[in-house]
């Protein structure tokens, strides 16, 4: 398959749109020219490109505006800006992602390098999109067994909590750890606060089963030795949902799986996956994001060593009340006060 066909070629000088198209013509490729952004998107409402040529300084919305628009509404389209305000490269445009920045004026060649950059661009974003279904199949899939295996297990008589332990210190032995010591501090957390005893219990559970959905994420993802890209971030934070679900299709657990969704909540709604803020929260979830920050930062991780508890409670406090609830880590700060 032929990986960059068209090409949208947007400037407000005649001569410069007309001399880039027929270079365009040149590599075999098909040219369409605007004259300003608006007609450019107008064009991209009716027709795909595979690359769009950009000049910066054009009447009504500028190039980078149009750069911005085109990233928005077509993710895989490779962007080429083209200007002659060489100060560009050393901007936050530079930050952007730009596939090339074309020097005006520029000569055919290093137009045509340009289109090959683009080429290799919008190879990559297109492979990246393929690797990101692998991925969600593959946390699909995963999802999908561990039902089937707590199914069939508890239709034998086995304990749905026990089964999912068990399948947790089988498939991620650090998050089993993890959320055992997660759900002793919840436990302690809820007795400071003076939450009722029938609330516990599911505060137990989804406090100890609050990242059972990782052992539904690749393999490749957990064990990646380099940072998640955004996309793979994305889709590792799938583990809250996935990890909810798994919950809430049990008989005798469903009722931890609304605070197992929304451990992962910010106090101010900037957390995932649903943006809740303060009260929206449930009050589990709260407890739970604060005891989880404190656990992870106070124990070694493969990217970074454990953090002093001490250090770990100035940053709670400093991240109050924008990701945790005030309420909740002075609670939490009260219980370790005591130990």
């Amino acid at each position: 398959m032929t990986l960059l066909t068209s090409v949208l070629i947007v400037d407000d000088e005649p001569a410069v749109r007309d001399l880039m198209a027929r270079w365009v013509s040149a590599l075999g490729l098909r040219p369409q020219t605007a004259a300003n952004a608006d007609e450019a998107l107008a064009n991209l409402k009716t027709q795909h490109y595979d690359l769009a040529v950009i000049d910066v300084m054009m009447p009504g919305h500028d190039g980078l505006w149009l750069a911005n628009e085109v990233q928005r509404e077509h993710p895989h389209t490779a962007v080429v800006i083209a200007t002659a305000y060489t100060e560009l490269l050393t901007s936050d445009a530079q930050k952007k992602p730009i596939a090339d920045f074309l020097v005006k004026p520029f000569q055919r060649d290093r137009f045509t390098l340009a289109v090959t950059r683009g080429r290799q661009w919008r190879k990559d974003a297109l492979e990246e999109v393929h690797w990101h279904a692998v991925l969600s199949m593959e946390v699909s899939d995963r999802a999908d067994q561990v039902s089937a295996i707590v199914l069939d297990r508890t239709e034998n008589g086995e304990d749905e909590a026990a089964v999912l332990a068990e399948l947790v210190v089988e498939c991620a032995p650090e998050t089993a750890a993890h959320g055992d010591r997660v759900a002793r501090y919840a436990q302690s957390v809820a007795r400071e606060l003076g939450t009722p005893d029938d609330a516990v219990p599911a505060l137990e559970i989804a406090a100890r089963f609050h990242d059972i959905g990782k052992i539904a994420m690749p393999d490749a993802l957990m064990t990646k030795p380099s940072p998640l890209t955004s996309g793979e971030m994305a889709i590792m934070r799938q583990h809250v949902e996935v990890g909810a679900d798994m919950i809430g299709a049990t008989k005798t657990l469903r009722e931890a799986a609304p605070a197992v969704r929304a451990s992962h909540e910010w106090f101010n709604g900037g957390g995932y996956p649903r943006k809740i803020a303060g009260a929206e929260i449930p009050l589990a979830s709260r407890i739970i994001a604060v005891v989880d920050a404190y656990d992870a930062m106070t124990n070694d991780r493969a990217y970074r060593v454990r953090l002093d508890s001490s250090d770990v409670a100035a940053e709670l406090l400093r991240a109050s009340p924008r990701q945790f609830d005030p309420v909740i880590v002075r609670a939490f700060l009260a219980v370790l006060g005591r130990h």
